[in-house]
């Protein structure tokens, strides 16, 4: 594991008034703690991903006791009441306990086939429970209505390519989410009045490969779902449905690109979305958003009550509207899995990727064109702890907003790949460096980009390398860095 240490320091709120904040729940740091679920205000339990922990409360959160640990990555977590409920790992496990929690036994070879792993769960009443996945595929439901005793495998290939997460009313109505079959249709989102027998696609975001990674329902009217998209995308997006999820709206919550895979709304004014080392804030039901410090790696919201929530990420984090919260409290080190390298970069189009392995997990290693098409796709299995190298060739592909991405249980990670235009070189001299440097058409100074080369504004220039007692600009840039270097 590699930690980034962030020595800055979060205000959780002010003493006085009731105020509204999040603290930091008194849990043992996990890479991510994936699922949370209340049963009522005080009791409930949360899932430790990699760690293979499940933790369990009886006041509210205030402290946390260790009830089961398996070598396996616990996903999701749901209880059918305080005795009765589920886990579904990422490695083809169902944990069920009778006992609140105490013991837990492996069910998963009761269904056929056996799934390869379980996203979300979802239990309407005390005998009905759903499941669904998996984030690489494929796409599949489960279900039992006795409890988790029998359970039925639905095949959801005709309708998407993977599911992540599952939201029952009823034994009969529900949602899932995820990518559509057809990956150029993006995320959808399916719906269900027959408990599964038939699904009906209710929206779909038409961005190659995107995910709609989680759904919330906040009453019966009024539902949300965040949108994971890949890093060749620019901006950050949410779904909002206000007719019982029958139909969903889109919207932008920032212009900038954020891994998302957390939402949730505590009241339709006042929500979050986010994920790993951001999390947008909105007051105004969306219309506008902000960027608040609160943990990180974050993947569940859950409500209990119209003043309490709870998100699961790198530790547990609880919002309070209502109690005061005093104090400041120091932000720990994150915590992240596995690591992600390409040498060289920039590139003349071939280049290693290197991808370092903190322990075992499921890996979809990509390489994204700027239009997110997937030009390669190295390594998409199961694998072990270690290093795994993969030489790349994109042959005369040139230019930025090239992307290699991998994803696995733990999370995501990606790197912007340049490729260096190979048109003309422009002799180096002090003079000349110095012209550019000192040129005012951008109203700044170059700006160091890596270690291999400079840019000017890149809205104007794009990148500028440095070779030797040469540089290299792209060629459709040449005019503009002439101007740059003459006036």
């Amino acid at each position: 594991m590699r930690s980034l240490l962030n020595c800055s320091l979060l205000l959780v709120c002010t003493q006085g008034l009731a105020q509204v904040g999040w603290t930091t729940l008194d849990i043992p740091s996990s890479v991510r703690y994936d699922d949370i679920h209340f049963i009522n205000d005080s009791v409930g339990w949360a899932a430790g991903g990699p760690a293979g922990t499940i933790y369990r409360t009886e006041d509210r959160g205030d402290s946390w006791a260790l009830q089961f640990t398996s070598s396996n990555f616990l996903r999701s977590i749901e209880f059918l009441d305080e005795q009765n409920g589920f886990s579904g790992s990422l490695n083809g496990q169902l944990y069920r306990t009778t006992n609140g929690g105490e013991t837990w036994e492996d069910v998963a070879e009761n269904i056929d086939p056996q799934p390869e792993g379980i996203c979300g769960l979802s239990a309407p009443d005390a005998t009905t429970i759903y499941g669904c996945g998996i984030w690489s595929g494929p796409a599949f439901v489960i279900k039992s209505v006795n409890g988790g005793n029998d359970w039925t495998y639905i095949d959801m290939s005709a309708y998407a390519s993977r599911l992540v997460d599952i939201h029952f009313i009823t034994p009969q109505i529900g949602f899932v989410t995820g990518t559509a079959a057809e990956t150029s249709e993006g995320g959808i989102v399916l719906y269900t009045d027959d408990g599964g027998a038939t699904w009906t696609p209710k929206f779909t975001t038409n961005t190659i490969s995107d995910i709609i990674w989680k759904i919330q329902r906040l009453d019966a009217m009024t539902w949300y779902g965040s949108v994971f998209s890949e890093p060749v995308n620019d901006d950050t997006r949410m779904l909002r449905s206000t007719d019982g999820g029958m139909t969903w709206t889109m919207s932008t919550v920032a212009d900038t690109y954020t891994y998302v895979e957390v939402i949730g709304f505590i009241n339709p004014m006042h929500g979050w979305t986010g994920g790993h080392d951001q999390l947008w804030e909105t007051t105004d039901g969306g219309e506008t958003w902000a960027e608040v410090e609160v943990g990180f790696n974050y993947n569940r919201f859950f409500k209990t009550n119209d003043s309490t929530a709870y998100i699961s990420g790198q530790r547990l984090y609880r919002y309070r509207g209502e109690v005061p919260q005093t104090g400041i409290t120091e932000r720990e080190q994150h915590t992240i899995a596995h690591d992600l390298t390409v040498m060289p970069n920039p590139s003349d189009g071939k280049f290693t990727i290197r991808l370092d392995l903190d322990l075992p997990t499921m890996v979809d290693l990509v390489v994204l064109a700027p239009n997110g098409a997937t030009l390669a796709r190295p390594m998409h299995r199961k694998a072990g702890k270690g290093t795994y190298t993969f030489p790349i060739d994109l042959g005369t592909a040139k230019g930025s907003g090239y992307v290699v991405m991998v994803r696995t249980n733990e999370g995501m990670q990606y790197r912007k790949v340049l490729l260096e235009e190979t048109g003309q070189l422009w002799p180096r001299s002090a003079n000349w460096w110095k012209r550019v440097k000192d040129s005012d058409i951008t109203g700044r100074d170059a700006i160091p980009m890596h270690k291999n080369g400079i840019s000017l504004d890149p809205d104007l220039f794009g990148v500028v390398h440095e070779r030797g007692n040469c540089v290299v600009t792209p060629g459709s840039l040449i005019d503009d860095v002439t101007r740059a270097v003459n006036s």
